[in-house]
């Protein structure tokens, strides 16, 4: 594999030097042209015959033909315009010959022109240059070995402290070498409870498992047909794969060739369809090679190195079975009288008092039904795929910051000063694996885990511990595109219901938790006998079981023994999500029967729920406690709400940023940078995964319902960090050095270019820049479109609300003087107290489970705080230069970013051209930094 990548590597190079050695060849021709031209000119006397000597000198500085004294155009490429410009020129000589109105002003302007083409190409060839120089640098950075950690998500494989590293190996080894022993008799039962013998109602429940059963049944008859591999079946195969963490980079190049070439497609299929026809003999052969990888949040992560075939077969499984289980587990949520929703309580006679009263039906869009139709679609086993070609992959940087990297600190969360105070100390909570927290509307307060389980189910005291872009549409939380979006949107419904829940009902009660290292410590008994309850044969549970129990042998132990997994799943395959999936399905439907359809919002291994019943919460809890000690699952011991970098506040009811924990990762930033100090581009790439991509996501996205503030915290935040990171003194004291000041003296001293223009760093690789990332722009576009106080909108729904009261009681009591009675519209209903209007009580009582059908009701006002801000996009002026110089690059192939098309760039690009374009025009003549075909673009 080494050798592989050194080739590749070596392969790079020579490539950059052919095309570095070509650029120095035209470089140097140029120049020489250029000195010969000037000194012609110098040597002149007559304005009019310097022009025309610095015209001539031009065509053969920009190797224009020139044939009988008459210019050849269009046979240069890039300098169309200087064509016309000399054309011209040319011209205008022959009139000054004769024409005594031909100032020398004008004269001196023409030259001046020419003068700027020559400088503005001599600074075309340095920056090209320096270019190929930095990618040279970068390149020279992978000819090394690489350190002991391969970090995932970084470009360079980077140095770290042995002794983490070891005790994750270490914890990792324990859990999954060891078996875990569980009475399978206790989780048959805890399914039957469930699926074939509910305490009342059942029936519904019976039936639709019972045709969840016959599914799987017919789903495995289908995998029994001779031609289920081909070649249309590998490219959604392949491409899922190589979307997965499970490759490496050199895997993943071999695997685009196979997308490119029918027949080793055709060839593959062959053998894969051979292999399914002995399903009942696979196995991982000997051993399976395995890694330990550091993630860009701190944790280190167990990824096996198997064949590729075996990969793609492996992922084909995974995949029908991840699509077919999350069809069959929707259509069994689907069942009539199977899922609880609270809607489904309000009793009879309510809906019909409501609708003599009101005189119509009450709309079925409600709060709930907005609410289930979120959890549906991005909540409910959200880790199946919804079809074989679905692709949930993160951008670079896009991971979730790790917690229990920093939970040794055990100082309260401090804050930025655009934040609320944190008012009060945090109760003791126990040793239990959750937080409760209680908010309520006249303060919101915390109620530690330690007094809500001694309260409610009884605690032993003595286990108490201390604690402590990209333009969006708005509706993302309808359909996360990934886990991580998901998790960002469950801290947009979380705030919503907080804003909600505390103005209208005065309190809610929340709780957050976590398994602890779920895919290590899943006991294989458990896979076992749920898939086993679901249906699956003794031919694919067979089948599994060798799946799991792989030979393992670490990379770096190449003299040991290979060990059989005892417990836990691979990471990366599918499959693995398969089985976390099925168990954890078991538990979010035990919770809606348990809660009478309250929903557990669950991202895999990662639950939140809430209500503003404090009983409620008790009854999901203990429910999660009973199935987890049944399961052989546990959580991790995380202390406050939280996600990411943020904190729920029980003072403020708000998600606030946790700088302690920012200043750690500040930390880690830095250590980034410094191991990628050898490379600007490596440098580079480090610091937009890590400043921008890594920080910004784990500062959740901006939504209506965090309010202004919270983006505003962001921009302080990350003020913050680079303030830290380019600071003089220990302290982070303020400093004149950003990080384009940093590049510029690191490119200054390293290649002696000392006039650097700020948008070089930000413009786009294809246009020659460096691609710097900014966290500010995207964060600055869309906060003018936030609502500045979520607050305003419940406070304006609470005046529609009476005012929709008032219209409705004066049309009743017109209908009852005017003897127009309801009763006859509503079938013969007729309440005892008719003659009186219904109480503001009686009519607000549903507000979150019926729709009441006025312009700004709850329902709309929840949709509202849920929605994202769109960005603002910066105008550019059509008859501006800016503008101008975009249309240039319409001949231009493969941008990306910056474009011809003004409409066509998104709002960050859109931003950078009109912030930095025109100095880059200024500079450059356009935006094209050096001229197309000069770099080494593609390595």
């Amino acid at each position: 594999m080494e050798s592989a990548k050194s080739e590749l590597s070596q392969t790079l190079q020579d490539i950059t030097h052919a095309k570095l050695r070509e650029l120095s060849r035209k470089q140097e021709i140029f120049l020489g042209h250029k000195a010969t031209t000037l000194q012609t000119v110098q040597a002149l006397d007559s304005t009019i015959e310097k022009l025309a000597a610095l015209s001539n000198g031009l065509k053969t500085c920009f190797g224009i033909p020139v044939v009988n004294g008459r210019m050849i155009r269009g046979h240069t490429g890039n300098h169309e315009r200087l064509e016309i410009t000399l054309a011209n020129i040319d011209r205008f000589l022959k009139q000054a010959q004769y024409d005594p109105t031909i100032s020398p002003s004008i004269i001196h302007r023409w030259q001046q022109s020419l003068l700027n083409n020559l400088e503005m190409q001599t600074l075309k060839y340095e920056f090209a240059t320096l270019f190929g120089q930095l990618t040279m640098e970068w390149l020279s950075t992978k000819k090394g070995p690489p350190p002991d950690d391969d970090v995932s998500m970084s470009e360079e494989p980077e140095q770290i402290p042995g002794a983490e590293k070891l005790e994750s190996r270490r914890q990792w080894e324990d859990a999954v070498f060891t078996p875990l022993e569980l009475d399978t008799d206790d989780i048959e039962l805890l399914l039957s409870e469930l699926f074939q013998n509910p305490s009342k109602d059942g029936k519904d429940i019976r039936v639709a498992f019972k045709q969840l059963r016959r599914k799987v049944q017919v789903f495995e008859e289908s995998l029994t047909y001779s031609r289920l591999f081909s070649a249309r079946t590998l490219r959604w195969t392949i491409s899922g794969l190589m979307t997965s963490d499970l490759l490496t980079e050199e895997k993943r190049t071999v695997l685009k060739d196979f997308l490119n070439n029918t027949i080793i497609l055709d060839e593959l299929s062959d053998v894969l369809n051979m292999r399914m026809t002995t399903l009942d003999a696979w196995s991982w052969g000997t051993e399976v090679p395995i890694e330990q990888r550091r993630q860009l949040n701190g944790t280190y992560n167990i990824y096996m190195h198997e064949d590729l075939i075996q990969a793609i077969f492996l992922q084909y499984l995974g995949v029908k079975w991840s699509v077919f289980l999350k069809r069959a587990f929707t259509e069994f949520r689907n069942a009539s009288g199977v899922w609880k929703s609270p809607r489904s309580n309000i009793p009879k006679i309510d809906k019909s008092r409501r609708e003599f009263f009101l005189g119509y039906r009450s709309p079925e869009q409600s709060v709930q039904t907005t609410r289930e139709k979120i959890y549906q679609k991005g909540y409910f086993v959200s880790q199946l795929l919804d079809s074989e070609e679905q692709d949930r992959s993160l951008d670079q940087g896009e991971e979730e910051a790790d917690f229990a990297q920093f939970a040794t600190i055990q100082a309260p969360p401090r804050q930025m000063a655009v934040s609320q105070p944190y008012g009060r100390k945090r109760t003791k909570q126990t040793a239990q694996r959750s937080t409760t927290v209680l908010l309520n509307k006249k303060r919101c307060r915390p109620r530690g885990v330690a007094n809500f389980f001694e309260e409610e189910v009884g605690v032993d005291e003595d286990e108490d511990s201390d604690g402590d872009g990209d333009t969006d549409n708005g509706r993302e939380v309808f359909n996360p595109k990934n886990p991580m979006d998901a998790k960002q949107n469950l801290l947009h419904l979380l705030s919503t219901d907080i804003l909600i829940k505390t103005q209208l009902e005065g309190e809610l009660t929340c709780f957050r938790s976590k398994y602890e290292s779920l895919n290590p410590n899943l006991s294989h008994a458990t896979i076992h006998a749920v898939l086993g309850f679901f249906g699956v044969s003794e031919k694919w549970l067979g089948f599994f079981q060798r799946f799991l129990k792989a030979p393992l042998k670490f990379i770096d132990e190449p003299h040991a023994e290979p060990r059989h997994r005892q417990r836990g799943t691979p990471g990366a395959h599918v499959l693995s999500d398969v089985f976390g999936e099925s168990i954890l399905f078991c538990l979010d439907f035990m919770i809606n029967q348990k809660t009478e359809g309250q929903l557990l919002w669950r991202v895999h291994d990662d639950f939140w729920f809430w209500s503003s019943n404090h009983q409620t919460c008790v009854t999901a809890w203990n429910a999660i406690q009973r199935f987890n000690k049944t399961m052989g699952i546990s959580l991790d011991p995380l202390k406050p709400v939280r996600w990411g970098m943020l904190y729920l506040n029980p003072d403020s009811g708000r998600f606030e940023i946790d700088q302690q924990m920012v200043d750690s990762h500040v930390e880690e930033l830095n250590r980034q940078l410094k191991d990628q100090a050898r490379s600007v581009f490596g440098w580079i790439q480090a610091w937009n995964s890590y400043a921008t991509t890594f920080f910004t996501s784990n500062f959740g996205k901006p939504a209506n319902c965090f309010g202004r503030q919270h983006v505003d915290m962001m921009l302080a935040t990350h003020e913050r960090i680079q303030r830290i990171v380019f600071s003089l003194d220990a302290e982070g004291g303020k400093s004149d050095l950003s990080v384009i000041q940093f590049l510029r003296d690191i490119i200054c001293q390293r290649f002696n270019i000392t006039s650097v223009p700020d948008g070089y760093f930000f413009l786009p690789i294809e246009l020659g820049g460096l691609e710097l990332s900014s966290p500010f722009i995207h964060l600055v576009g869309l906060r003018d479109s936030l609502i500045e106080d979520p607050t305003t909108l419940l406070d304006k729904f609470l005046e529609d609300e009476r005012d929709t009261y008032a219209s409705a009681k004066v049309r009743y009591e017109e209908r009852l003087n005017s003897n127009q009675h309801a009763a006859i519209r509503n079938q013969g209903f007729y309440p005892e107290d008719a003659h009186t209007f219904m109480s503001f009580e009686e009519y607000i009582r549903y507000r979150e489970l019926l729709g009441y059908g006025f312009t700004g009701e709850l329902q709309e006002v929840y949709e509202k705080l849920l929605q994202r801000p769109e960005q603002q996009d910066i105008e550019c002026d059509p008859n501006g230069a800016v503008f101008r110089e975009l249309n240039q690059l319409s001949g231009h192939q493969n941008l990306r970013g910056i474009k011809s098309d003004w409409r066509a760039m998104d709002s960050y690009w859109k931003w950078v051209a009109e912030l930095y374009g025109q100095e880059i025009i200024d500079r450059f003549g356009g935006f094209n930094i050096v001229d197309p075909g000069l770099l080494p673009i593609g390595m």
